[in-house]
Parts: structure tokens; C-alpha cells; sequence
């Protein structure tokens, strides 16, 4: 017997699982678990360093003195040999950013390519709590 799949797969808000959803992607300070959220949960935890990621791409992005919208245009263009992930366009990185979609692997990567800072997090021990 095949086991069956949860309607939807793994699909989550990340700012439902933090105490202050406002915060997301805005602080460098790491976030508090929503009540009833343990710290250790994966969701909680993949909402944290999409948190921390998505602070780091805002505050990379600004310190280029460009905004959001600017960049993901910029890095798109058809003359850019290395455009950013498939996909991601200005509303869908603003979702990122807030917390309201989750972020793929092929941004991370992308991301990582373009920031210093969003590498030194993915290395930074800090970021993977022990015992996991």
C-alpha cells in the first residue's frame, strides 16, 4: 500500500509559526516561536533562517542603493549572464521577504552567489542549533 501524501505536501506560511509576524524579514534579531510552536519544530526553524536570509538580501539590496524592485529588474535583464533564481520576480520576492511564501532553494543559492552576508549565515553556527 502506497502511502498517501497530506493534501498540499509541506506548504507553510513561515511567519505563522513566529511570535511577531510584523518582524519578519525586518530585524536582525532572531524570532520567537508563535505560541505553541516548539523551537526545535523544522518549520520553525526553516521560518528563522528564511527570516535571517530575507533581512540579509534587504539590507544587501539597500546597501547597493537600489530598492527591491529595482534589483530583482536589474538582475533579470536580458543582459545579465546570471540572472537571479526562475521565477522570481518583484511580488514574489516581497512574499519572500515578508514571510508569506517560503523561499526555494534555487533563491538561497542565488542569493548566496550574490551576498557575502546570506553566505556567512548558511556557515554560521549560530544558525543551526545544536542537537539537530
Amino acid at each position: 500500500m502506497v502511502k498517501q501524501a497530506v493534501p498540499g505536501g509541506f506548504k507553510f506560511e513561515p511567519r505563522a509559526f513566529v511570535a511577531v509576524r510584523r518582524e519578519f524579514g525586518r530585524s536582525s534579531s532572531p524570532v520567537r516561536p508563535a505560541p505553541g510552536i516548539q523551537e526545535t519544530d523544522p518549520r520553525f526553524l526553516a521560518a528563522q533562517l528564511q527570516h535571517i536570509v530575507a533581512n540579509a538580501v534587504r539590507e544587501g539590496v539597500l546597501a547597493e542603493g537600489v530598492s527591491l524592485e529595482e534589483f530583482v529588474t536589474r538582475e533579470n535583464s536580458a543582459e545579465n549572464k546570471s540572472p537571479l533564481s526562475p521565477g522570481l520576480t518583484y511580488d514574489r520576492l516581497i512574499r519572500i521577504q515578508r514571510g508569506e511564501s517560503l523561499m526555494q532553494l534555487a533563491d538561497l543559492v542565488s542569493w548566496a552567489q550574490r551576498f557575502e552576508t546570506v553566505r556567512a549565515l548558511l556557515v554560521d553556527k549560530r544558525n543551526w542549533p545544536a542537537g539537530l
